[in-house]
């Protein structure tokens, strides 16, 4: 072995191994923490965790659950284990009592194992509990039971669905997902001075499968600049189009998620694809144009409970057995010309 391979393997070996002590340190404070905090409850009060930890746009669809644990448990003391990166879509949700922001799985497996939690409901399975530095993998026992898991969820039904599945539950009878906006967040929004008629679109998702080539985003922001009197705004962590348009807006990079909740919100549209934005649109009850096609072993698949999910409120643009991005423009353009009458709306 050269001393290089040696260094970098020492090195590997010293952040996972550092990591594995930080998880199992983080855990026993925090049995210490909820140990404390069981002896000040009521007698009798139970210790409920709920286990979904990513990402927002299955938070944001596994949010009846927490309305439903809460209806079944009223008195209990709910945790919510979610990334730190998604805490305040549990902070603002009144049905839970804390977040616990996980650091890694080996975290999370060391404090369940110490019993404290009286009550836990897993709304994930394996490939969602998973830490790369640890490599360590998590099972989900009634997920595995029930043949749950990356390949074939979604032959289970939406994602609420699904995660009440996984946590042994039946479905809630209200299966609108809701959000929680707080004063801040308006006041950020308004903050934007943005105009009084906007639709609102989001380009890329976090799994590029999903997603719909750049170009045919700028075509198509071109051809709604020109149709229709309403400012686009696009939300998102970061954009790759290039678009000169007056109509447009990049808003990209610029806000929390509930901030982007907002913006969604106060538009006449949401133009997405599968991805957290659009679980935001529906929970906010913006009408919404999805761009979706197959993904992986799902040639056909809804995610969405609620409007969405009965396509009440929303319009799931595709060609079932094909990939978001073989959609033609031409496809996108006429669903939602339908939806807008463009003989009304178009300018002179």
């Amino acid at each position: 072995m050269t001393l290089q391979a040696f260094i970098a393997l020492w090195t590997h070996r010293y952040h996972k191994y550092s990591h594995i002590a930080k998880a199992h340190l983080r855990a026993y404070w925090a049995w210490l923490y909820f140990c404390w905090k069981k002896r000040n409850f009521e007698k009798g009060k139970p210790l409920i965790a709920i286990i979904r930890t990513e990402h927002f746009g299955d938070i944001v669809a596994a949010e009846p659950l927490a309305r439903h644990i809460r209806a079944l448990y009223p008195s209990a003391h709910i945790v919510w284990f979610v990334k730190p990166a998604y805490r305040e879509l549990i902070d603002t949700n009144p049905a839970i009592d804390e977040s616990f922001p996980e650091f890694c799985v080996t975290q999370r497996c060391v404090l369940l194992r110490t019993g404290v939690f009286g009550q836990v409901f897993e709304l994930q399975f394996r490939n969602n509990n998973h830490c790369p530095t640890c490599q360590v993998f998590l099972e989900n026992p009634t997920a595995l039971a029930r043949g749950i898991n990356v390949h074939t969820y979604f032959n289970f039904g939406n994602l609420l669905e699904v995660f009440a599945q996984t946590a042994g539950l039946t479905l809630p009878t209200d299966d609108q997902p809701r959000l929680y906006l707080q004063d801040r967040h308006r006041q950020k929004v308004d903050s934007l001075h943005l105009p009084s008629d906007f639709v609102v679109i989001h380009c890329q998702s976090n799994y590029a499968p999903k997603d719909w080539p750049a170009g045919r985003w700028e075509a198509l922001i071109e051809q709604l600049s020109t149709r229709y009197p309403f400012a686009i705004m696009e939300v998102g962590l970061r954009s790759n189009l290039s678009v000169s348009s007056p109509a447009y807006r990049n808003l990209c990079g610029q806000l929390s998620i509930l901030e982007t909740a907002e913006v969604i919100r106060r538009a006449r549209y949401f133009i997405g694809l599968d991805s957290g934005p659009s679980h935001l649109a529906n929970a906010v009850g913006t009408f919404g144009f999805i761009l979706m096609g197959s993904l992986n072993e799902f040639p056909a698949y809804n995610p969405y409970s609620g409007a969405y999910g009965r396509q009440q409120n929303c319009v799931l643009i595709r060609r079932e057995g094909q990939p978001c991005a073989q959609l033609p423009l031409e496809v996108v353009q006429e669903a939602i010309d339908r939806k807008l009458e463009v003989a009304s709306y178009k300018t002179t």
